[in-house]
């Protein structure tokens, strides 16, 4: 049997196998950075154009005047100004302050929510390609260990239907590597996606954490989303307290008229009455309802990721727990009754059967403990996602 030559180990060839630092480092030219930074720019620019204000307005005519007793030349030249709330200055700083804080919060999340994102691939990809190395030297192990149960037979010392069940066993092996490999090629193929400036040629993936049992959650009040959620309800409630005030706008004009003999000097002022407009009732209402709405949503989010954090921290622990359970007392009775039975084989003590059957349960269960652990790290990295935690916090 020659099933070894067409096995790949997927092992580190390359110069530059990237680790997830300098992956994480290269999501500050990837695009989908690029994307949110730059809206959040638009978005932070058009949130002060609330404080901004119109320029002077100059005006200037021209005209000939011809009558009975006296034609000439009649001009005139004026500057007139519209100014928005002029009482609520400060109401409209608090406002653009706080709407950009929340604008800056919000884009804040989003890139954290990308580089977490970035992360667990990372770990997916690593802990798939240890899956299928183990997987295939568990192969050709087995395969070493098939061509004893082939003497074995012709020794007449094991049954047909031994032979063969083992013959089966030995192809569902690598049929299940066949499977690894295409995981591991998505997963692999899902970073490189998501980091579309940088040709990741190879991962390093010896920089994972371990597994641990204590995750600490950190305060809920911290957390990005319920922040935004507060700055966008106190920017509401700055925009209620600019549009309740009884002047709204203040409008000047100064003009300066000649007309042939006579020269005309006019200065007016208009002050729109806010106080008796029903659009300006609406707006206040909005804002109102806004800023309670907002309170609203957070407590319900608030409520909704503390449900979910707690959710994923259990199912870890359990998960945790199992690890260790496999690592530290499976495995290890596994691997002593691969040796015992190998060396009562060896000594002619044992058969053939209970040193496949050991050897079938050890890579079982090593192969169990290793998809575990994937499926430990994606949760991990949804709980970070949830709750809004730091890589490796």
């Amino acid at each position: 049997m020659k099933h070894g030559l067409f096995l790949v180990f997927f092992i580190s060839v390359y110069a530059n196998a990237y680790n997830l630092h300098e992956i994480k480092e290269s999501l500050k030219s990837n695009n989908k950075t690029k994307s949110v930074e730059l809206k959040r720019d638009s978005e932070i620019a058009k949130s002060s154009l609330l404080n901004s204000y119109e320029a002077p307005a100059l005006g200037a005519s021209v005209s000939h005047a011809k009558a009975a007793d006296d034609s000439g030349l009649e001009y005139s030249i004026g500057i007139s100004q519209t100014i928005t709330t002029p009482f609520s200055y400060s109401s409209k700083d608090r406002a653009v302050r706080q709407t950009s804080m929340a604008i800056t919060q919000e884009a804040k999340h989003q890139l954290h929510v990308i580089e977490l994102d970035v992360s667990s691939k990372y770990y997916a990809a690593c802990t798939s390609r240890e899956i299928h190395n183990k997987s295939t030297q568990l192969f050709l192990e087995q395969s070493l260990r098939y061509r004893q149960i082939e003497r074995a037979y012709e020794l007449g010392e094991i049954s047909k239907k031994d032979l063969l069940f083992n013959k089966l066993d030995l192809s569902k092996l690598r049929q299940n590597i066949n499977g690894y490999e295409l995981v591991y090629l998505e997963d692999f193929s899902s970073l490189q996606e998501s980091v579309d400036t940088l040709k990741i040629d190879d991962i390093s993936c010896d920089d994972l954490l371990a597994p641990t049992a204590n995750i600490e959650l950190k305060e809920i009040d911290e957390h990005s989303e319920l922040k935004t959620l507060e700055y966008k309800k106190s920017a509401s409630k700055a925009l209620y307290d600019t549009h309740d005030s009884a002047i709204q706008s203040i409008g000047y004009e100064l003009l300066y008229e000649e007309e042939l003999d006579t020269s005309r000097y006019t200065a007016g002022i208009s002050i729109p009455l806010g106080a008796v407009s029903s659009e300006q009732e609406m707006l206040k209402a909005e804002m109102l309802s806004m800023s309670s709405s907002y309170q609203a949503e957070k407590e319900s989010m608030k409520n909704e990721i503390l449900n979910n954090s707690q959710k994923l921290k259990s199912k870890l622990e359990l998960i945790y727990f199992e690890l260790r359970i496999l690592k530290d007392e499976i495995l290890p009775l596994n691997e002593e009754l691969l040796k015992l039975s190998k060396s009562a084989l060896q000594e002619g003590e044992g058969t053939v059967m209970e040193y496949i059957d050991a050897s079938r349960s050890y890579s079982e269960n090593l192969l169990g403990m290793l998809e575990l652990k994937k499926t430990y790290y994606y949760e991990l990295f949804e709980l970070y996602k949830i709750a809004d935690m730091e890589y490796g916090e």
